[in-house]
């Protein structure tokens, strides 16, 4: 196997889970989903490569209570400074992933994400010979959640909620924040990412549109609802207590 590092976005402060306590250290049945995430990612390379989640898992966070956290589980850690964004976040892990061939990047606020997912990510991936591919689910309520826009069989952009127009708020193809990502090139398209200008932001969806654009091939493997959805409030992590 090709060189692959993991980016786990841990960066959130949980200011909706009404706590002081940074969002990834929040606990589902006895264990925070940070280390439910860095589980999942440490069982895709159980298979291939042993002992590897040292230098193979990167996690970028903005707390040190998170960094200790990641450090005790293993992982590197990248800090983020201010909160500028998915796209910012991931270009403070790059020095650490110079030798990948490739990046799945997954969020530390979806806990319940499988390792056997991140397999079938990885295999679509190289298979299919994408630049990006992308865990996607088809929903019947699509509310909250960015949506994923092909054409062709291919992904052209993902929109977020916040500036979708009407019609696309109307499209039932969810993006489920989880990507593999060729890392050739990666960082020149992650600096032609603007800011968006609802909330000033880099969003790392725009990276989809951006090499699309580029004639770059982007695809999707699809998964339930129930293993992508986010969990930003103390009643979404009581629900998905129900699942474990």
């Amino acid at each position: 196997m090709k060189s692959l590092k993991f980016v786990i976005l841990a960066g959130g402060r949980g200011v909706r889970m009404k706590s002081d306590l940074p969002k990834p250290l929040k606990k589902l049945k006895g264990k925070t989903m940070l280390k439910r995430v860095v589980g999942a990612a440490a069982d895709f390379f159980s298979e291939r490569v042993p002992d590897s989640i040292q230098d193979n898992i990167i996690v970028v966070e903005s707390d040190d209570r998170v960094k200790k956290a990641a450090e005790e589980l293993g992982c590197i850690t990248a800090r983020q400074e201010n909160p500028l964004g998915t796209a910012d976040a991931l270009i403070k892990a790059l020095p650490f992933a110079e030798d990948a061939d490739d990046i799945i990047v997954a969020c530390a606020d979806v806990p319940l994400i499988k390792g056997q997912t991140f397999k079938e990510l990885y295999r679509i991936h190289k298979a299919d010979k994408n630049y990006i591919t992308l865990i996607v689910s088809k929903v019947d309520d699509p509310k909250g959640y960015g949506r994923v826009i092909i054409k062709g069989g291919e992904v052209a952009e993902i929109v977020e909620e916040k500036e979708a127009s009407h019609k696309e708020q109307q499209i039932d193809i969810i993006n489920g924040g989880i990507y593999c990502i060729k890392a050739k090139g990666l960082k020149e398209y992650l600096q032609k990412i603007k800011r968006s200008p609802v909330k000033g932001e880099f969003y790392l969806t725009d990276l989809v549109k951006i090499t699309a654009g580029d004639g770059r091939r982007n695809g999707i493997i699809k998964t339930g609802e129930r293993e992508i959805k986010g969990i930003n409030r103390p009643e979404q992590l009581k629900a998905a207590e129900e699942f474990i």
